[in-house]
């Protein structure tokens, strides 16, 4: 034992490094760090809340504001409880909001350093309603990257009448440790923020680059015919909007489910004078009166009132799942039926289920409800009738108002959790499920939901430090267990529901064909006229023409397909023994000088046959690098690409004597597109033109020049036969007499060039068979 029988007592003494490391590693995307300032707001009994982004190519003018006119903080909350990391008063299962009793949204006291993940200067402007002060702090992130102790960093703050000269008078721009920012000071006065009763204003100045890249690069999208305003696709609008939208349907589920009598009380968020809305504004948005600010009203995430199908209900504390199935696919047959799963069915039948619901043990989630609505997106006529019923112009519109939103989202009280249904789109594994019985199962790109949680019965859902979701505790493992079930159990009801209306693929097969025998045999049967009966027959045969050229061309393709993946193989394959052999071809240089005179000859022969085998094998390798990374559209030119694929017949040329021509003009000649449509189309030309010079036994060319807009590949062989001329690029139009002849290789080649705009023809010239390529006019 220590003398006098005594032990000291000790505590950590936090580096000023903390607060960076809590404020920027502990939050993810900076849209995150916006939600949370917003929250604030709204634990702050805010009615609504203004954002606002200032970009600038020079960082140092460059800013954000949030603003809410909640209660705002008094001078002890400011510079007491809010210089407290981690410290929180929300903490409590039962805290509310002292005007409108909301339950509150911020729990880990972290929020407050949210904004140090934006950009180095954070000051913070509060008033509360009875005051005629402003109560302010200027928090300098660079201050926090010091080796001193966190008690040993301090920040200039007080009470200030006018806070416009915190931004403009060069004595306490200097204890602010900043530069006069006229944007900043001209934005609150344009945006009448120069001054307010009550409330909480936070400035955050020199914004990160990594934030003036996001704001950039998404607030350039393109506005495309039939799309959202480019603004409403950026990820600090929508993740607002997410945030938002689950206010409404809060209420709306709970009215349901209340009249439905599967819940006797509405678990209450706020009381009913309790609103909230948020305005979204930035100097990057388009025809902007300089003079001007224009706010944006953010949006709820468009939850349809159109569906065509929706199963809604509850989960009690017991497990067990009551609720509605709704259908709307069809027009003429609407209707809804009730449904129930129970906790001990599904547990039995999955042992991992077993093990979360064990007999002894109940839901630790508690009771919540879940709103789900699903679409047969994939259908044309379906999404023309979506459209229509939600007021939308067209089937493209509301195709692209649903993929902005789609997925399964969670809130709490009210407000949505990041990052379900975006950054996280299949939380719950539905694709897993679906690749297993596709039919049987529907995917995040099918659907619009919501599972709402509340406080405190759904309090075991423990948020994530970073409030980027939700820990995986038992909890959160039970409702993600229980929400397959569901997504199970709707996926057979939707998938009877097709094959009993005869919606969608049919056939159970991709091999299967309709039984034109029995059609016709029900013709007969029916005493059709012997017209109808021939024109079937006619009709039928063309049918079935059609399908063997379909199952050829897919035969082909996948063939094609196959090819490619070995050709990708190939060329990766072939990097490392190219590279080992001009490596031995090194070495053995290195070596010559000890050879004896009677060898040196052999030596040196074997020694230029590597070297000439291996500039061979890399030549061949280059040849085959534009059939790689096929996706992707850049500036090439056509010439060098000509010139890979007729170093792939390399021997064949050689041997027979074959000249490759090509038009000066075309070195320096580039286009923006996508290589491999070319690689193919060369391909496919310059084999046929291999083959017929060979066929003639004699030594010809091909040739590649430009005339006008137009590439023209041709060659000496023999004419194309002119009754076929305008068909060779059909399926399966063939003149070659091999057995393994498909025919099938122009085609293609057609329609690859035609998918990225593309055309091209044949015709017979002077000096042989001739195959135009141009752009489409409209491409």
């Amino acid at each position: 034992m220590p003398e006098n029988n005594t032990i000291k007592r000790h505590s950590f003494q936090p580096g000023a490094m903390s607060i960076i490391q809590m404020g920027e590693q502990l939050i993810g995307h900076p849209s995150t760090a916006i939600n949370e300032l917003v929250k604030n707001g709204y634990d702050a009994d805010a009615l609504s809340c203004k954002v606002y982004f200032s970009s600038s190519v020079n960082s140092s003018e460059s800013f954000v504001i949030v603003y809410d006119n909640g209660s705002g903080m008094s001078y002890k909350t400011l510079f007491g409880d809010w210089l407290k990391p981690s410290v929180s008063s929300k903490r409590k299962a039962d805290s509310k909001s002292a005007i409108y009793e909301r339950n509150q949204l911020g729990s880990k006291g972290i929020g407050r350093l949210a904004a140090m993940a934006l950009g180095e200067n954070v000051t913070v402007i509060t008033r509360e309603t009875k005051t005629t002060d402003y109560n302010w702090i200027t928090v300098n992130r660079e201050a926090f990257k010091e080796e001193v102790l966190l008690s040993a960093i301090d920040f200039p703050g007080d009470k200030i009448s006018d806070y416009t000269s915190l931004f403009s008078e060069e004595d306490i721009l200097k204890e602010r440790k900043t530069n006069v920012n006229n944007r900043l000071l001209n934005f609150l006065k344009i945006a009448g923020l120069d001054t307010f009763k009550k409330g909480t204003l936070i400035i955050i100045e020199s914004l990160d680059d990594s934030v003036l890249k996001i704001l950039k690069e998404e607030h350039n999208q393109l506005e495309l015919p039939g799309q959202s305003e480019p603004y409403e696709n950026t990820s600090f609008y929508k993740a607002l909007a997410t945030l938002i939208t689950p206010l409404n349907l809060n209420n709306e589920i709970q009215k349901e489910l209340q009249e439905k009598k599967l819940i006797n009380d509405k678990k209450e968020i706020a009381t009913s004078k309790s609103k909230f809305s948020i305005d979204y504004g930035t100097n990057l948005l388009p025809d902007q009166d300089e003079n001007e600010i224009e706010w944006l009203p953010v949006e709820p995430v468009p939850i349809q009132s159109a569906y065509d199908y929706r199963i809604y209900g509850k989960v009690s504390k017991d497990g067990d799942v009551s609720g509605y199935i709704s259908y709307k696919r069809l027009e003429n047959d609407i209707k809804e039926e009730s449904f129930g799963l129970l906790q001990s069915d599904f547990r039995d039948k999955n042992e991992s289920q077993a093990n979360l619901f064990a007999d002894t043990e109940v839901n630790e989630t508690g009771e919540y409800y879940f709103d789900i609505r699903i679409y047969d997106i994939g259908e044309k006529d379906n999404l023309e009738k979506l459209a229509k019923e939600s007021k939308l112009k067209s089937a493209a519109e509301f195709r692209s108002v649903f993929k902005n939103f789609q997925g399964m989202r969670i809130s709490k009280n009210g407000f949505g959790v990041k990052p379900y249904g975006d950054e996280v789109e299949d939380w719950i594994e539905l694709s897993k499920a679906r690749v297993q019985n596709p039919g049987r199962n529907v995917n995040t790109n099918q659907i619009l939901g919501y599972v709402f949680f509340y406080s405190p019965e759904n309090d075991n859902l423990e948020e994530k430090t970073n409030r980027e979701g939700f820990l995986e505790n038992k909890a959160f493992q039970q409702v993600k267990a229980t929400m397959k079930e569901i997504f199970s159990f709707l996926g057979k009801k939707r998938y009877n529901y097709r094959l009993l209306h005869g919606l969608g693929r049919v056939p159970t097969s991709k091999h299967e064909r309709p039984d034109f025998e029995e059609y016709m045999s029900r013709l007969h049967h029916l005493d059709a006229t012997p017209a109808i009966i021939s024109y079937s027959e006619k009709f039928m045969r063309e049918v079935t023409t059609s399908m063997d050229n379909i199952e050829e061309s897919l035969s082909f393709s996948e063939r094609l397909a196959s090819l490619g993946s070995g050709i990708e193989l190939v060329y990766h394959e072939m990097a490392q023994p190219i590279s080992g052999l001009r490596t031995t071809k090194s070495s053995l240089d290195l070596k010559r000088s000890k050879i004896n005179s009677d060898a040196l000859d052999n030596f040196l022969k074997d020694i230029t046959t590597l070297n000439y085998a291996t500039d061979v094998l890399s030549e061949l390798r280059k040849s085959l690098q534009p059939a790689i990374g096929r996706s992707r559209s850049k500036k090439f030119t056509p010439y060098n690409t000509f010139l890979k694929v007729c170093n792939l017949y390399k021997s064949d040329i050689d041997d027979y004597k074959i000249s490759i021509v090509a038009d000066q003009r075309l070195e320096k000649y580039e286009i923006a597109d996508l290589e491999y449509a070319f690689w193919i189309a060369f391909l496919n030309i310059i084999n046929n033109a291999v083959y017929w010079i060979k066929k003639s036994e004699s030594p010809g060319e091909i040739r590649f020049c430009i005339e006008g807009d137009s590439l023209i590949i041709s060659n000496s062989g023999p004419f194309i036969n002119e009754e076929l001329i305008d068909l060779i690029f059909n399926y399966g139009v063939t003149t070659r007499s091999e057995k393994n002849a498909t025919g099938l290789g122009l085609a293609f080649t057609q329609s690859i060039l035609s998918r990225n705009g593309w055309n091209i023809s044949a015709e017979n010239r002077k000096d042989g068979p001739s195959f135009i390529i141009k752009k489409e006019k409209n491409g």
